[in-house]
This record gives C-alpha cells, sequence and structure tokens, in this order.
C-alpha cells in the first residue's frame, strides 16, 4: 500500500455484459496510457479477431464502457467512452482519440496505486451510488486490485489476461 493516508488513484475502466449472464470486466490502471493500450487491445488490435467481432456485438446490445477517475480513493470523475468509439459499416472500429484526450485527463492527483495492491474506496456509497457501477456492490468485501479482472456471479477472477493484453505486466 502507498504512503498516501487518503488512499491511491487510479483509472477504473469498467466493462460491463448483460446477457444470459450479467458480468463485468474490471481494468484499474495508474497511466491514462495503460486505458489507451486497453482500448487498442479491445477493439483494434487484439489478435484474436473473436473478440474484436464480440465487442461489436456487445455495441449492439448497449453494455457499457465507463471510465472511473479515482483520486485519494475518491471518485472524481467519469467518462462514458462510448461516444469516442465508432463503429464504422464495414465492421471496423475508429476511436476519437482527440475527443479521448480532452475527456480524460493525462495524470490524476494522489499516490498511483500499483502492482499488488487493492483500490480502497474510501466512500463507494456515497461516490457510486447514482450510477450503474458494478463497484457499488463489490464494496467493500470485494474490492478490485491493480491490473484486470472479471466479475462473474458474485466471483472475482483474472480471466481477462487470456482475452487481453496487460498494458503494464507486473515485472518479473
Amino acid at each position: 500500500m502507498s504512503d498516501d493516508p487518503q488512499g491511491e488513484s487510479a483509472y477504473v475502466l469498467e466493462k460491463t455484459y448483460t446477457g444470459q449472464m450479467d458480468w463485468s470486466l474490471f481494468f484499474v490502471y495508474s497511466q491514462r496510457e495503460h486505458i489507451r493500450a486497453l482500448l487498442r487491445d479491445i477493439f483494434l488490435d487484439n489478435p484474436d479477431p473473436d473478440v474484436i467481432d464480440g465487442q461489436f456485438e456487445s455495441h449492439l446490445g448497449g453494455e457499457s464502457a465507463d471510465l472511473w477517475l479515482i483520486e485519494h480513493g475518491r471518485r472524481t470523475g467519469h467518462v462514458d467512452l462510448r461516444p469516442f468509439i465508432h463503429w464504422t459499416e464495414g465492421g471496423g472500429v475508429v476511436i476519437d482519440w482527440t475527443a479521448f484526450d480532452v475527456a480524460v485527463p493525462t495524470a490524476l492527483a494522489g499516490a498511483p496505486l500499483r502492482h499488488g495492491e487493492e483500490l480502497q474506496l474510501r466512500d463507494v456509497r456515497a461516490d457510486f451510488q447514482h450510477t450503474n457501477s458494478e463497484l457499488f456492490n463489490l464494496y467493500p468485501d470485494n474490492p478490485v486490485s491493480y491490473g484486470m479482472q472479471v466479475w462473474v456471479e458474485g466471483e472475482m477472477s483474472g480471466q481477462p489476461y487470456e482475452m487481453f493484453t496487460d498494458p503494464d505486466p507486473e515485472p518479473a
């Protein structure tokens, strides 16, 4: 845990899928460039074309792509990423990086969350009560940690590592 008595800071990309089974992916990183790399991997450059095709199907179903800005353990902002992601008629994707850069701060205030640390949200009830975020339901019993996790039917795991490239792998 960092030395910040108020809590660490992180970007939390939450992708929620609904259907036969509801599940959420959480990508928790300390740099904007990590989120940019994830978006490229999820929508543009994933080596498995089925992953990108699945994002298109999810897009049609109206699933979320929320970026939560956490500073000192408190939610200080929210960016709905869906308006920046445009599907072309041929089934391709274009991401409006200029709009992304305007909406997402280059850096967050406070000590950055690091590998091996859990994100400690100081007042999840107040910060997320009027949102659709699953973070409201997870805390305090199931906090998210730095990196990638999936929340399915009450269980948290690291499953997304199989589908997505970690933009900040833990040093060996």
